[in-house]
């Protein structure tokens, strides 16, 4: 779609935040060179005017110029290998998307940018990359997917106006030079630092203490000021996205952003993760949604947005305002246009599955291109879980057998052993404690797989798992756990055996087609 005209107000402000950079950036070089040659000039001096008999003066000339050589190495740049920060999307691919951006670039009158990737974050972000002092550089834009699947179009336009008002404002011009700067004295403080083994010598070392304090100083009020600057241009790109997409698309997806935020990283490690080492990706999107959704989920996440919106305040070194101030700062602006669509805005993305596909590949270092399968999320029980309990059990099929879920107790003592036994998840080594609850779970998964041969039923989805039969609802993973942490004493799990009549249930079947559930497991989810 084409956003209307709108009249955008000048910030003599704003020139004044980004000349105050550049001063920022220049005195910062002309700070530490000074300092450089001070380190030098007056250990000269002393040399010069006084000679000590124990030649200390020539101690301190020499220690100083090393450390001036030190500094002057460190602020030298350095070369920048661009990594790509996630999948490259290709415009062709995704009309829809990419009209919105240039929609958003031809209403401010800025280029697009040359490449736009899908992220693995609940973000966004602008930037210049490549070419020499900022010339011949080309701009990139970075869209988490959790945004795109969490948010609607509105939203998500409000979100790329903001990121647009960076290039329009001139930040990502002037940011880069502030990155490499604060990235510069980070090279002054370990370098300088590697040399302080050499001021054991007493006046040495009361030059070296002198030194990296002013660094110090100096580093922090550069801090300071650099985030102060950064904290004003989040305002100022706050204000054009309200004018380009209306204020209420603003603080919604504002909003809508730190919900996701608050969540993608659990969802990510507990539902797709789990998936990924079967083979499988589940509906990322649709998966994210509805673990949001779920009842104590979307509890906490309101809870901990109240808690943002009441308790956040500045801090000297934050590069983004709070939240609630940025809210209270949005609602006092114009409306704007506040064009309205509510579809999802994953809608932007053509063929969402091999979107997806290829996004956890390109996200997860040990994926091998084409070797997923897609899972929706309404056949994870069946295609996923159930197979994966069926793997781990019959890997490590020997310390069940004999087991009935009424004797499960009994194995308790003997979980650390049989844990040690148990191969740690590929890229991680585990810790004892952690190796014992794995074979807590491999019990536990045991006895799901029994329990599923006798007609229970296991419903799966996001931040949801529930096995039934009829009235009765027992998870033997949560039963397992607390058993094994004794919040569930022995004679309480034989007690629930008997009431769900799985006393005798026999958790490793004696012939082996009986391994496996029935062919059709009563499996499902929620909707």
């Amino acid at each position: 779609m084409v956003l209307p005209a709108v009249e955008i107000p000048r910030r003599r402000s704003m020139a004044l935040f980004a000349i105050l950079g550049i001063a920022l950036v220049i005195g910062s070089y002309l700070f530490l060179a000074l300092l450089a040659a001070s380190c030098v000039y007056l250990p000269y001096i002393i040399f010069s005017r006084a000679q000590s008999e124990h030649g200390w003066d020539v101690l301190i000339l020499l220690f100083g110029i090393v450390i001036a050589a030190t500094m002057l190495w460190s602020v030298i740049p350095r070369r920048e290998e661009f990594a790509a920060p996630g999948l490259l999307l290709d415009r062709s691919s995704h009309p829809r998307l990419f009209a919105e951006i240039d929609s958003i670039a031809s209403a401010l009158s800025e280029s697009v940018p040359r490449d736009v990737y899908l992220i693995g974050e609940a973000n966004a972000f602008v930037a210049d990359r490549g070419g020499i002092v900022g010339l011949g550089s080309r701009r990139i834009m970075g869209l988490g997917l959790p945004l795109l699947s969490t948010m609607t179009v509105s939203q998500i336009r409000a979100v790329l106006a903001h990121e647009f008002a960076h290039y329009y404002g001139g930040d990502t011009s002037v940011g880069p030079w502030v990155y490499r700067t604060k990235a510069s004295f980070v090279r002054v403080f370990e370098n300088v630092g590697s040399v302080g083994k050499l001021a054991r010598v007493a006046v040495l070392g009361v030059m070296y203490v002198v030194v990296t304090t002013l660094l110090k100083w100096y580093f922090v009020g550069f801090l300071r000021i650099s985030n102060f600057v950064s904290r004003r241009q989040e305002y100022r790109a706050d204000e054009l996205a309200c004018l380009l997409a209306g204020r209420r698309n603003l603080i919604d997806g504002l909003q809508a952003l730190h919900r996701a935020a608050a969540v993608w990283p659990t969802y990510w490690k507990q539902e797709v993760r789990p998936a990924l080492s079967m083979g499988s990706l589940v509906a990322l999107g649709d998966g994210l949604t509805r673990f949001m959704a779920v009842p104590h989920i979307s509890e906490a996440i309101g809870r901990s947005l109240e808690t943002r919106l009441r308790e956040e305040k500045t801090k000297p070194y934050d590069t983004h305002p709070p939240l609630r101030d940025r809210i209270a700062a949005a609602q006092k602006l114009p409306e704007g246009p506040a064009l309205q669509d509510s579809q999802p805005a994953t809608c932007l993305l053509e063929n969402l599955r091999n979107a997806e596909i290829l996004f956890a590949e390109n996200y997860v270092d040990d994926i091998r291109p084409g070797s997923l399968t897609y899972v929706p999320w309404d056949e994870v029980a069946s295609r996923v879980t159930i197979p994966g309990w069926q793997q781990f059990v019959s890997e490590y099929s020997e310390p069940l057998r004999g087991v009935t879920a009424q004797s499960l107790p009994n194995q308790v003592p003997k979980l650390r052993e049989i844990g040690s036994r148990i191969r740690d998840p590929k890229g991680m080594l585990l810790s004892p404690d952690q190796r014992t609850a794995r074979a807590g779970g491999l019990f536990a998964a045991a006895l799901a797989l029994a329990m599923i041969r006798i007609g229970w039923k296991l419903q799966v989805s996001p931040g949801m798992f529930r096995m039934s039969s009829g009235n009765h609802e027992f998870n033997p993973f949560l039963a397992v756990n607390q058993l094994m942490t004794n919040k569930l004493s022995p004679e309480a799990w034989t007690a629930r055996c008997q009431e769900l009549g799985l006393s005798q249930l026999v958790l490793l079947p004696s012939s082996p087609s009986e391994h496996k559930p029935e062919p059709s497991p009563q499996a499902e989810l929620f909707s």
